[in-house]
């Protein structure tokens, strides 16, 4: 049992998807344990998940303390070598989790996440995220053709929150999940400071998930990948650096800030709320290989980014261009 992998799956009245998804996940080949975090779902996940699926471990959470933290949960009850996390709106491919951790046998500071296509095998949703330095954050390959496309491992700046896998020992030296996140942008703060600490994150195309994505933003949304872009520039920039990047940072502003204003006042106050609540929570200072880190973080908005019209397209232009400029100052 030394090569167990713990799958972590944290429910929020995800009943519906649990079928499909625990399925998919017993019937891997790879040695494994199952490991469901609930937290305080009102939908029967519990009773439905011990009952049908006895085999799987459930952990009640006390609290919903938020996506994160149900995942560090998991992990405390984890008995594996390597942790597999992964949402419950998932299928997992064939193979999928053998092909996801093959890479971590022999590189133990690596972190894998794997190809991940629309539920219905249509397109790719991403293979890897791409963090900016600016703090916004990418899917990559979103639309791509699943055959063709986004085929070979590849080195990218971030894990896709939804799966990925590590050595148990290298979460755990990492310090997990900030719980300061409770929805959204946790995966972009993991991977920032994974990059910080000396791992590396690939992309392994082998592995295949299929995932129930679409591109539904809310003002609550809004608000909660705003915030967390404001604390991952302030647990891993100085005020030093934060005033070199005033450029980007306006150009990053009056994106987001148009952004929220497709939801009309609400989304502005939500878009607000996130500056004042994200600049004024208490943050812990992560410290590491600065140069590593910006090596491997983005200078720019991928081509296949803000493509609705004419006014996206000029505006990921011109946010490219002080982008590029700007970041070779801060490197």
């Amino acid at each position: 049992m030394d090569e167990l992998a713990s799958i972590i799956i944290v429910t929020y009245n995800s009943r519906h998807y649990l079928d499909a998804c625990l399925r998919s996940v017993l019937g891997q080949d790879y040695p494994h344990e199952v490991i469901v975090v609930d937290n305080c779902s009102q939908d029967g996940t519990v009773q439905y998940v011990r009952e049908s699926f006895p085999e799987v471990k459930v952990i009640k959470s006390p609290i919903n303390g938020g996506y994160g933290a149900g995942n560090n949960l998991g992990v405390h009850y984890a008995k594996g070598k390597y942790i597999a996390i992964l949402n419950p709106d998932i299928i997992a491919g064939a193979n999928w989790l053998q092909q996801l951790i093959s890479p971590l046998q022999n590189n133990p500071k690596a972190i894998v996440t794997p190809k991940i296509l629309l539920y219905d095998g249509s397109a790719i949703n991403t293979c890897g995220n791409i963090n900016n330095f600016t703090g916004l954050t990418f899917t990559r390959g979103l639309g791509a053709d699943p055959i063709t496309d986004y085929c070979h491992t590849d080195n990218v700046s971030g894990i896709s929150g939804a799966c990925f896998a590590i050595h148990r020992e290298e979460y755990i030296r990492l310090g997990g999940f900030d719980e300061n996140f409770f929805l959204y942008n946790e995966d972009a703060d993991f991977s920032w400071r994974a990059n910080l600490l000396g791992c590396s994150i690939l992309s392994v195309p082998k592995s295949i998930i299929y995932h129930d994505y679409r591109l539904q933003v809310s003002p609550e949304k809004v608000y909660h990948l705003e915030k967390g872009r404001y604390l991952i520039l302030r647990k891993y920039l100085s005020r030093g650096e934060l005033f070199l990047l005033f450029p980007s940072l306006v150009v990053a502003e009056s994106l987001t800030f148009g952004y929220a204003a497709r939801f009309g006042l609400k989304g502005l106050r939500y878009k607000v709320s996130a500056l004042y609540d994200g600049f004024t929570a208490n943050v812990q200072k992560t410290t590491g290989d600065k140069k590593a880190l910006m090596a491997r973080l983005s200078p720019s908005i991928p081509e296949d980014q803000l493509t609705l019209n004419r006014v996206e397209w000029l505006g990921r232009v011109f946010a490219n261009k002080v982008f590029q400029w700007n970041f070779r100052a801060l490197r």
